[in-house]
Formats: C-alpha cells, structure tokens, sequence
C-alpha cells in the first residue's frame, strides 16, 4: 500500500514539474512572438517607404563583432546614408538616461535591467563603420533609431532622444534630412553588408543562447 502511495506521489511531482516547465517554454514562445510582431510591424513601415524611393532595408542582420556576433534589428540604406534601427516590443515602465549603461524596466511590479538600447545601437553602428571601411568606404551618414512597439508601455525617458513610438515612423521617415541625396550608393552599401552577413546556423544560435542568458541574468 506504502509502495503505491510512493509512486503517486512521485507521479503528481512529476507532472507538477512537466506543467512547470511547459508553463515556462509558452511564457517564452509568447515573449518571442511578440518581439517578432514588434519587428514586423517596423520593417513593413520601412520597406513601404523604401520602395518607391528604390531605398534597401536589412532586416534580423548579423554582422561579425571580434569573435562574436551582432544583431541589428533594421538597417534602411538609402542616398542620405544609413539608419540603423533598435525596435523594443517591452510592456511596462522604462527609466533611462542616454550615457547609463543599464536602464529599468518595471513590468508587473517586477524590477529588471535594460541594457540601454541606444548604447546597443552604437555597437551596431561602429561594427557597419568598420565592415564599410575594410571596402575603403567613409565618411558615412549613419543614424540611430530606437522604436518601442508595445502601447502597454510607459516611457520615463529625456526628451530630444533619438527614441519613437512606432505610430510615430512614418511622420519620423518623412523628414527633409531622409530625402536629401548625399550620393551615397545604395547597392555598394548594400552589397558590402550582405558580404559580411553572418549566416552560419551554428554561430546564429550561439548568438541567441548568449542573449537569452544575458537576459535570465538581467531578470
């Protein structure tokens, strides 16, 4: 009688501990998908405005950093130069400040660190400068954009930051400076950062394991 209250015990724990673990991977099937949308729903802004003005967009683009990687959500070249984009699909509250290296991120009454996107965003821009300038091109216009999707976010941020809300893109997109014809060559730019694209699978998830950890570390 003994044994079989041992083995029913054993088989509650167990699938107390498979409900736990299928709990967590649909938490973060969820959280992925909702990063996906948020990229989604910028690259389809960007790629509507770089069509008729023959502009290219890069997005989800590993580019070689040292002996690693980096992931650049967009990249819009166009004859202006180069925007490189951060987008942020993140509910809850985000306090910041442009030179901190790790922003807060309340969510849930929930405490967190971010790392601060904008200084992500200039590892992004110096590794295109560098790549650019082993092909001896220079002197390129690039910017940095960072997009936060999620409406269910409150934003505790300095004014006069290169930081949007996605509904405000396209009225971001159509400023003079991104009409201005500066003769870069679009394909040239394009071409050199398609050469370096990181595409090996293996490096790819390697990349994604070391971010999904850096995240576990920051919660």
């Amino acid at each position: 009688m003994k044994l079989n209250i041992y083995w029913v015990l054993g088989g509650i724990i167990l699938l107390a501990v498979l409900l736990l673990i299928a709990a967590a991977w649909m938490k973060k099937r969820k959280l992925q998908k909702l990063g996906k949308e948020g990229e989604k729903q910028v690259s389809r802004i960007l790629r509507r405005y770089a069509r008729p003005r023959s502009y290219k967009v890069i997005d989800d683009l590993y580019l070689p950093l040292y002996d690693k990687t980096t992931q650049i959500d967009h990249v819009l070249i166009g004859f202006f130069g180069i925007l490189v984009v951060e987008t942020k699909n993140l509910k809850g509250e985000i306090y910041g400040e442009p030179k901190k290296k790790d922003w807060l991120h309340i969510v849930g009454g929930k405490r967190r660190s971010l790392y601060n996107p904008l200084l992500q965003n200039q590892t992004h821009i110096d590794c295109i400068r560098y790549l650019c300038g082993k092909e001896n091109l220079y002197n390129l216009n690039i910017e940095s954009l960072v997009v936060f999707t999620q409406k269910k976010s409150t934003l505790y941020l300095p004014n006069n930051l290169p930081i949007i809300r996605v509904e405000r893109l396209r009225r971001f997109l159509r400023q003079p400076r991104f009409q201005q014809d500066h003769n870069f060559d679009v394909e040239q730019i394009y071409g050199i950062l398609k050469k370096y694209e990181v595409t090996d699978k293996k490096r790819i998830a390697d990349h994604n394991k070391n971010v999904r950890k850096m995240a576990k570390n920051n919660s």
